[in-house]
């Protein structure tokens, strides 16, 4: 039957995916689709919200409110996605970015670097959600809202992306519109502050939390094979997500803001030989260990290497199956005789 070899064929898909990939595909249809059936028949959901609502199941999808109740929904929310639309999204772009990333960290630090997105990401937006709530008097933040979905995740892999392969160029549309992927996080940014502006705060605004949580992480935190940690590259810097004029002020703030947080140990502090890790002055002193800088640039030219082969490999034919040779028109050739040289199939 049809359906059933859909099945079958997305099913194969998925087991063809390496093994954190295949996680984070295998969590999203499980989640999303306990949530698609308990929100068709309406069972087993409580009496908040409309019928159908996601609000009726706090134990799946963050509600501000409810997650003293259910603290593992900061985790779980953000594999249900309630709508066909970013369901589709999710399942086109995730598995395409989390691909590549696995190739470059393993499936461990790809499984950790999203469980400390979205969480941290969830976390934030309930944060967010108490303080509007003890402002506004209104109990709309805390139990008329939820948080879903893998939009703070796919900010991250955008900015992960823009770390390894910041000036690889992507085309669309035939090569109309070319953009590098360092601009894409941005672009994703711009929308959610639009689509926020029009009132849809959930879950657009998690793209800018996932976007902030992804490059703290991978800037301070994330560990390297030279035993350090972070991206301390100029080019991974917090104020080239900017345009160039806002730089040089962007980057006394960042300098101000990076004494605070590093004073109370939200982030490390600047090794002994760097003077202004934002701005990234540096400051040589003989002796000094090596900072992560070298690693993160040789983890980009390799990341960049493997691009360019998996590119490469896409691009190229699929081997033809060998055929029988032909016996000349005029005999057996002897098997001493050189066999003809074969013409190359490739046309110019």
């Amino acid at each position: 039957m049809p359906m059933e070899s859909s099945v079958r064929a997305v099913v194969d898909r998925v087991r063809a995916l390496p093994l954190g990939t295949r996680t984070l595909v295998t969590l999203v249809l499980a989640f999303s689709g306990v949530l698609a059936v308990l929100r068709t028949f309406d069972v087993l959901g409580t009496s908040a919200g409309t019928p159908g609502s996601a609000l009726r199941y706090p134990y799946l999808v963050a509600v501000p409110g409810a997650v003293p109740w259910y603290p593992w929904t900061l985790l779980t929310a953000a594999f249900c996605e309630t709508s066909i639309a970013e369901f589709v999204v999710t399942m086109v772009a995730v598995p395409f970015a989390a691909d590549y990333l696995e190739q470059q960290w393993g499936a461990v630090e790809l499984l950790r670097f999203t469980g400390i997105v979205v969480v941290v990401s969830n976390a934030i937006a309930v944060v967010l959600s108490l303080l509007l709530f003890l402002v506004l008097r209104s109990d709309l933040p805390l139990f008329g809202t939820h948080f879903h979905g893998l939009e703070a995740l796919q900010a991250g892999f955008l900015v992960a992306l823009a770390q390894l392969i910041p000036h690889h160029e992507i085309q669309l549309l035939g090569s109309r519109f070319r953009m590098h992927v360092h601009d894409l996080p941005m672009l994703y940014v711009g929308l959610s502050n639009v689509m926020c502006l029009l009132g849809f705060t959930s879950p657009f605004l998690l793209i800018q939390f996932g976007w902030l949580v992804s490059w703290t992480y991978l800037r301070f935190y994330q560990p390297n094979e030279m035993g350090s940690r972070g991206d301390m590259s100029d080019a991974f810097a917090f104020v080239h997500w900017f345009p160039p004029f806002v730089h040089k002020p962007l980057g006394r703030v960042c300098e101000m803001v990076h004494s605070v947080v590093a004073r109370v140990g939200l982030v490390p502090r600047a090794e002994a030989h760097y003077t202004d890790l934002e701005l990234n002055v540096e400051d040589e002193v003989p002796g000094a260990v090596p900072s992560g800088r070298a690693e993160a640039e040789r983890r980009r030219a390799m990341a960049l290497e493997a691009l360019d082969q998996r590119m490469a490999d896409a691009k190229a034919p699929p081997p033809s199956a060998p055929s029988a040779p032909e016996a000349p028109s005029g005999g057996a050739a002897p098997s001493g005789s050189p066999e003809a040289p074969r013409k190359s199939s490739s046309s110019m």
